[in-house]
């Protein structure tokens, strides 16, 4: 295969070369694509020269390198081979989409530099075994290509850079030329024959032919400017001529050249180009006429024209820039400053700053401004009549630096369009701005205007409806005899007043207030017709509005308050009658505040929206359904006993407890119901409400979701509830709470250096109420903060006088609840109070319940964590009470645990309670805590305490909460008989 290429390659060169080693390659390798490439200057795209598919030549075309094989080639400068799978290996190359292709070869072509030239490239169908002896005769395909490839890539770049200049030559109308001098042959570009409009591009030029194509009358000084440029350097041959072409036809040519001279001077040759400026000379010919129609103007319009030169300050005027002024002409050449005399002093200012700001802007607009007449004072005139002038002008002319030069424009008595466009603005304004829709007919009740109120009721524009009449408003719902009345009115009495329903332009039907008045001109005659209407649609669906509102919720579209109390004794006259019954159920959600406060208020109105609809799905009569207030719900059951109300509340609930989606959040929500019956639970509404309200809320206190009827006992309790939290608030405000303090013991010694401080109320009406009564009831009412408060100040208090008296190593522990942790922002920190009372951090005790810390778990460890750095001791009370005891030790680390008092009553009587005494006082130990047993009674639970190394005891064996003045005597006795422990 060697010799037949170097055979078939000899003495073949461009074209011919690169379609026989195409054709070689399609006989001897038999690719269904072959072709030959060069690169671009840029080396991103390949340009084809000769390219073959199934054998056949095809047409050329040029592709992008970027992600194809050929890129590979190039950049790597080597043979690339892929036998198999290209597409895949490609597959974002669009030329591989549209064919079959399967394997692909590409071989760089060198010139003289390492970098390829350009490329072969074989495409096949099938998967191609490629052989080594195949590939040498490749590359040696490739080193015979190399010069002539990049021979034939320069030539391609000289044929465009050719073409560019003819182009650019024939869309500029410049044609170059060259004559040398020595030889007196010249030679011009194909821009010079279409210039001189010779279609024969054979003819040979030289200076006699060119002579012929010069017009008579500029042949000689043309011929002489160009002989004289070649003799002396101080003749230049730039010069506009006239060319007489054979045609008979006229241009206007211009032409420059330079000479190119030796050491001695002597010329050599010449270069120059030769430009078609016919056009030009055209414009200024019409610039003439123009000029000269324009002088008769400036003379006879009623403007008065001006032009002011801004480099020597002069400014011309037509006669009648001053006639229109009652002026006359300066005659000492004062022009300007006379015509700014003539502008009244309070538009004089703003007018020349306009106009400064205009020229320093450069603006290519049209400048223009209004003023007033400095009118002449006459004697005898003791008013004056307003006249107006508007000034018009734009820039004319720019120096070299692009700067306004000059400014022309005209002058116009505008006084009567300015009280004209006056009168017509007043009338305008208040047609447009008035709020009353207004429509204007002619004589034969053809709109011919309406105001900007109309647009928008009607939703019709003012040109949509000129030439129409008002029956293109007509809705249709009345009927003749409606338009005979208003008719006969209007003949009659020349005005009619009513309400109209009428159409806008998308259909909507919609009630008018109109008035109609007939106006006629001097001689009687009719010549419009007015009227005026405003929309009354909002007052009818305001009307409707609130008498929905009057009686529904607006939110679930349910009655409201109101409206059920109404319905509800209603029924209660009817059944009185009938000596029936009927039941109410009063509904709430449970937890509503959460999912508010989790999801925001809207969230809270849609899910409130969605239990109203399950309400209407259960129940026929939907106006026996009331949204009683936020999260509350009542239903009227007529004809049902308790008993059969519960049934349906029931039903409430396993519907309500279904979950909910709302913007693709499940919400499980319940509901707690309480029902009442009449006349077994009352007589009246408010009533049958409140005590279905009782059971309602004695439901939740039992643990929600479900129902429960009314009954006395339920009254008396929650009563009872609500009379303890009012005698709790008065003792809080009065300070009729006490604190007392119960002493907790070292174990082996018996000494005492801690007490707990606990609240005490002795209530005048119930005597001593214990705190697991009040307690609850200040949390659930709000009340624990002021408690959990006075009990601090005053046990800081009483601490700060034992110190006094020289106890200094005795400090308190103090309950706090959940409640007292939640925004404890917003009050004072303990440790600030303590400082207030000069106490040291260490002498107060935090103690808190495991479960209070369990279930507020990372708020409440924060604070607790702030507690411990300040050296305040964490106690956690009623230790293994709680779902996760071990969990609060690890997450709390609190520096004492207290035992709950109910595994202390069992420890001599249950082994496991034993056991797991034992076990917590040994993990206390291990992990450095401290151990309190709580309600220690017995002498035998002291001692098995003290068997299981639990140093520090509290309870009734010891003493009970002492009042503060037997705390003194209690800790003389302890001193006396024991050595203090460390704490």
């Amino acid at each position: 295969m060697k010799k037949t290429i170097e055979q078939a390659l000899q003495n073949l060169h461009g074209n011919q070369l690169f379609d026989e080693i195409t054709h070689i390659l399609s006989e001897h390798l038999s690719p269904s694509q072959c072709f030959v490439a060069y690169f671009d200057e840029s080396r991103q795209y390949a340009h084809t020269l000769s390219f073959r598919e199934n054998g056949e030549k095809k047409e050329n075309f040029t592709y992008p390198l970027s992600g194809t094989p050929c890129e590979h080639v190039k950049e790597k400068s080597q043979f690339c081979f892929y036998p198999q799978d290209v597409k895949t290996l490609f597959p974002h190359v669009m030329t591989f989409l549209n064919i079959s292709i399967e394997g692909y070869v590409g071989l760089p072509v060198f010139g003289h530099s390492e970098e390829p030239v350009g490329i072969v490239v074989c495409l096949f169908d099938q998967v191609y075994d490629h052989f080594e002896d195949t590939q040498k005769c490749y590359e040696k395909l490739c080193h015979l290509l190399g010069a002539e490839l990049k021979f034939s890539a320069l030539q391609s770049k000289q044929e465009k850079l050719l073409w560019e200049l003819e182009e650019g030559q024939r869309v500029a109308k410049v044609g170059s030329w060259y004559w040398d001098l020595t030889t007196d042959i010249i030679t011009w570009s194909q821009e010079v024959y279409r210039i001189y409009g010779i279609d024969d591009s054979s003819i040979t030029p030289s200076i006699d032919f060119l002579s012929k194509l010069i017009h008579p009358e500029d042949r000689d000084w043309v011929l002489s400017s160009l002989y004289g440029s070649i003799e002396s350097d101080d003749v230049t041959y730039n010069l506009v001529h006239r060319a007489l072409l054979s045609d008979g036809s006229t241009k206007y040519l211009r032409k420059r050249a330079d000479v190119t001279r030796d050491r001695n001077g002597n010329p050599l040759q010449m270069r120059g180009t030769v430009h078609d400026v016919t056009d030009v000379y055209q414009i200024s010919a019409k610039l003439t006429r123009a000029s000269n129609k324009l002088n008769t103007t400036f003379n006879s319009v009623e403007e008065g024209i001006w032009e002011y030169d801004l480099v020597t300050g002069e400014f011309f005027t037509s006669p009648k820039f001053w006639s229109i002024l009652d002026r006359e002409k300066p005659c000492r050449g004062n022009d300007f400053s006379d015509w700014i005399d003539c502008i009244h002093p309070e538009d004089r200012i703003e007018g020349m700053n306009f106009f400064h700001n205009f020229i320093e802007q450069n603006q290519n607009r049209v400048f223009q401004f209004e003023f007033r007449l400095n009118l002449k004072k006459q004697e005898d005139e003791t008013e004056h009549h307003e006249r107006w002038f508007k000034l018009k002008g734009n820039i004319i002319a720019k120096n070299a630096d692009g700067k306004p030069a000059r400014v022309a424009g005209i002058q116009r008595d505008i006084t009567n369009s300015v009280e004209a466009k006056r009168q017509l603005n007043r009338a305008q304004v208040v047609f447009d701005n008035t709020s009353e829709c207004i429509l204007i007919t002619d004589k034969h009740n053809r709109i011919i205007s309406v105001n900007r109120a109309f647009e928008q009721t009607t939703g019709y524009r003012e040109k949509e409806l000129l030439g129409l009449t008002p029956k293109v408003l007509s809705s249709g719902i009345h009927d003749q005899e409606y338009y005979k009345s208003l008719w006969y009115s209007l003949e009659t009495k020349g005005h009619w007043k009513g309400e109209v329903w009428n159409k806008r332009k998308n259909g909507e039907m919609y009630p008018e207030e109109m008035s109609i008045n007939v106006i006629r001109d001097s001689n009687d005659e009719i010549v419009n017709y007015v009227a005026v209407f405003r929309d009354i649609s909002h007052w009818k669906q305001a009307e409707e509005q609130l008498t929905f509102f009057a009686f529904y919720d607006p939110l679930t579209g349910l009655v409201n308050r109101r409206s059920f109390v109404h319905r509800v004794e209603q029924h209660i006259n009817m059944v009185q009658k009938e000596n029936s019954v009927f039941s109410l159920l009063f509904i709430d959600m449970d937890d509503f505040k959460s999912v508010n406060d989790l999801y925001g208020h809207d969230f809270g109105d849609r899910l409130l929206t969605q239990i109203a609809e399950r309400l209407k799905s259960i129940f026929e009569e939907k106006d026996n359904i009331c949204r009683y207030g936020g999260d509350e719900f009542c239903i009227l059951l007529p004809n049902l006993t308790a008993a059969d109300a519960r049934e349906k509340a029931q039903e409430i609930v396993s519907v309500i407890s279904q979950p909910l989606e709302i913007d693709g959040v499940v919400i499980n929500t319940t509901v707690s119901i309480g029902i009442s019956a009449f006349p077994e639970s009352g007589l009246t509404h408010h009533a049958l409400l409140k005590n279905a309200d009782y059971a309602m809320y004695y439901m939740k206190g039992q643990g929600r979701n479900g129902v429960c009827e009314y009954d006395g006992k339920l009254q008396s309790e929650y009563i009872q509830k609500l009379k303890l939290r009012d005698r709790l608030k008065n003792a809080i405000a009065e300070g009729s709470l006490t604190v007392n303090y119960q002493p907790i013991v070292h174990a082996q010694t018996g000494q005492v250096n801690k007490f707990e401080a606990l609240v005490r109320w002795k209530d005048e009406v119930y005597g001593d109420i214990p705190p697991s009564r009040f307690i609850p009831i200040a949390e659930k009412y709000g009340l624990i903060k002021p408690v959990g408060s006075f009990v601090l100040h005053q046990a800081c208090r009483d601490l700060k006088a034992l110190h006094d008296a020289g106890y200094t190593n005795v400090s308190f522990s103090i309950n706090r609840s959940v409640k007292e942790f939640i925004n404890h922002n917003d009050d004072p920190a303990i440790w600030e109070i303590t400082q207030q009372y000069g106490l040291p951090d260490k002498s107060i005790i935090i103690e808190i319940t495991e479960s209070t810390a369990s279930k507020e778990s990372s708020d409440i460890q924060s604070l607790l964590g702030f507690f411990k750095k300040r050296q305040m001791q964490v106690a956690l009370d009623d230790f293994g009470t709680g779902y996760s005891s071990l969990s609060a030790v690890v997450d709390l680390r609190p520096d004492i645990i207290k035992i709950d008092r109910g595994f202390i009553k069992e420890i001599c009587r249950s082994q496991d309670s034993l056991t797991l005494v034992s076990l917590i006082i040994d993990l206390s130990h291990k992990l450095g805590i401290k151990v309190i047993a709580e309600g220690v009674e017995t002498e035998a639970q002291l001692h098995i305490l003290q068997k299981l190394q639990c140093k520090y005891v509290q309870g009734f064996y010891f003493s009970k909460a002492l009042p503060f003045d037997q705390c003194l005597t209690y800790l003389s006795q302890s001193y006396r008989h024991s050595e203090v422990p460390v704490f």
